[in-house]
């Protein structure tokens, strides 16, 4: 016969399970009644402290207050306590003109909405814009605005050609002359167009002392007739294209690449 002793849990044992238990019917009340907290916070919340304005601020030319509010609306679940303020950010921002959103509470029921636009400084491709800190932007056909140098080449190297466009369009305003349009291509090579009409081929290597030996040159181009296009991709000399009505003089004085080596 086995010993009661040996089969009757001790008294410590018996408390011990009975507090355990008690501890997790404890937790499993809280967990419910935080379930249940937050669900009725998610439900009611709207209804009892919804938001009732949503004001913008900011130096708007593209976009209208009335749509960012529009935006916003559509995007907003929830009331002034549980609007998802990052998210309602992001939908400003999806915008093609908004640079940068901010959005904040103001108690007791209105959302102030910060908005600045993307300041364009050139064209981008065919389709887009970019700004001066290299930021491609595509807003839209029929809203790129007039005027805008045109800058051509791969999206990642926005931010180089921008750097270059701001750098050589300095540079050659000191000569009077403007720059209509800036390319590199896949390979590296860059061009430029000038209102006045000359093409300057620059080529992938040493582009900024090419185009300082343009700008040296220029002067003397443009007094011995109409050059069209300005091939400076040689070691010490450049070749020129000339408009029909050039002097033939002209021409062969300046045509100095034909006793240059040819660069990439």
């Amino acid at each position: 016969m086995a010993d009661p002793a040996r089969i009757t849990p001790p008294v410590e044992e018996v408390r011990v399970r009975r507090s355990g238990t008690w501890l997790a019917l404890v937790g499993f009340l809280l967990i419910s009644a935080m379930a249940s907290g937050v669900w009725l916070l998610g439900h009611w919340e709207p209804q009892l402290f919804p938001v009732r304005i949503i004001a913008v601020e900011g130096e708007l030319h593209h976009h209208s207050s009335r749509l960012l509010q529009e935006t916003i609306s559509e995007r907003l679940s929830g009331g002034i306590l549980t609007a998802d303020l990052q998210d309602l950010r992001q939908a400003a921002e999806d915008l093609a003109w908004v640079g940068r959103a901010t959005v904040r509470r103001v108690w007791p029921d209105r959302l102030q909405v910060e908005v600045e636009e993307h300041r364009p400084l050139a064209r981008w491709n065919r389709d887009g814009l970019v700004t001066a800190e290299g930021i491609v932007f595509r807003p839209g056909t029929g809203t790129v605005p007039a005027g805008l140098p045109l800058l051509e080449g791969e999206d990642r190297r926005a931010p180089e050609v921008v750097k270059r466009y701001v750098q050589w369009r300095d540079d050659l305003m000191l000569i009077g002359h403007l720059i209509q349009s800036l390319s590199v291509d896949p390979r590296g090579a860059w061009r430029v167009e000038l209102v006045m009409g000359v093409e300057l081929y620059l080529g992938t290597e040493h582009v900024d002392q090419r185009l300082a030996r343009y700008i040296a040159s220029a002067a003397q181009l443009e007094a011995a007739g109409q050059p069209l296009v300005v091939d400076l991709r040689y070691s010490n000399g450049f070749a020129v294209k000339w408009a029909a009505n050039a002097e033939p003089q002209a021409r062969a004085t300046t045509d100095r690449s034909k006793r240059s080596g040819k660069r990439g």
